[in-house]
């Protein structure tokens, strides 16, 4: 089993959590603002939620099934990551069925290279996907595009190796990724895990209990590590697959937050 992360369940407040793991790192925590600014990137819109002394930016790419979702679903996200003094970008990116998976990628992989340009440096920047955004994040970051990012979160999505889930699943693929990948003999093309860069940047991957998603994240962590990346597994099989993600920043799975501030300044320490 790759590196791992094991949680410990505390009865940790949010304000204990927020002042023992930010205020130390963090000294000058702020609001993100309660509108953000929107920006057309190309073909899709972002928002940005600016810190008032950004040292550097998250980019977030929301789940959905590859054909739902918003890049106003961020929950408690913008506030947590400008409390670490981040610009926080949400995107949103074309969807089925007008638009394939592959287009999908082109359009993530727009949206990082603005935010290269306009928000912050590649080396001062993360970019994080829970879902089917964790798959197109790590498609459009971690597969050869350049330049790469600090450091990249990908949480909680079997289809990073399409072909370990469909195992898992009796050789079918589960409901909503099953409509995304119709096509069999293009899941390994499409699966990250067998298409990594030579070279990658600093991953932190992300399980929960959904069925699989263990068995597939794990594989992709194997197969980053075997080309000498710094890649982590957090093991979330305690939490449910929404909850990996809707969480962050509330306090309420404290191991998760530390895995992910600790990976944070770890990567734009470097």
């Amino acid at each position: 089993m790759p590196n791992q992360i094991r949680p410990q369940h505390s009865a940790l407040t949010r304000r204990h959590l927020m002042m023992s793991a930010l205020a130390v790192a963090y000294p000058w925590p702020v609001r993100a603002a309660d509108k953000p600014e929107t920006i057309s990137y190309g073909v899709e819109s972002l928002d940005i939620y600016r810190a008032v002394a950004p040292r550097g930016a998250v980019i977030y790419v929301h789940g959905g099934a590859w054909r739902r979702g918003s890049r106003k679903a961020v929950d408690a996200k913008p506030d947590w990551f400008n409390s670490m003094n981040l610009d926080f970008v949400s995107i949103d990116y074309p969807m089925l069925p007008k638009t394939h998976v592959t287009d999908q990628i082109k359009a993530v992989r727009q949206a990082i290279d603005w935010c290269f340009a306009n928000i912050a440096t590649p080396e001062r920047t993360v970019v994080i996907g829970h879902s089917a955004g964790a798959h197109l994040v790590a498609m459009a970051a971690l597969t050869g595009w350049m330049p790469q990012p600090a450091g990249v979160i990908v949480n909680d999505s079997g289809a990073v190796d399409l072909i370990t889930l469909a195992r898992a699943h009796q050789g079918q693929l589960p409901f909503g990724t099953s409509n995304a990948f119709k096509d069999r003999d293009q899941w390994g093309a499409l699966s990250p895990a067998y298409n990594l860069a030579k070279t990658l940047p600093p991953i932190l991957a992300i399980t929960s209990q959904a069925h699989g998603h263990g068995m597939a994240m794990s594989n992709f962590v194997t197969n980053a590590r075997a080309n000498d990346a710094d890649a982590t597994l957090f093991d979330g099989s305690d939490y449910r697959h929404a909850e990996v993600n809707r969480t962050l920043g509330t306090g309420k799975i404290p191991d998760l937050e530390r895995a992910v501030t600790g990976f944070i300044t770890k990567v734009l320490q470097r």
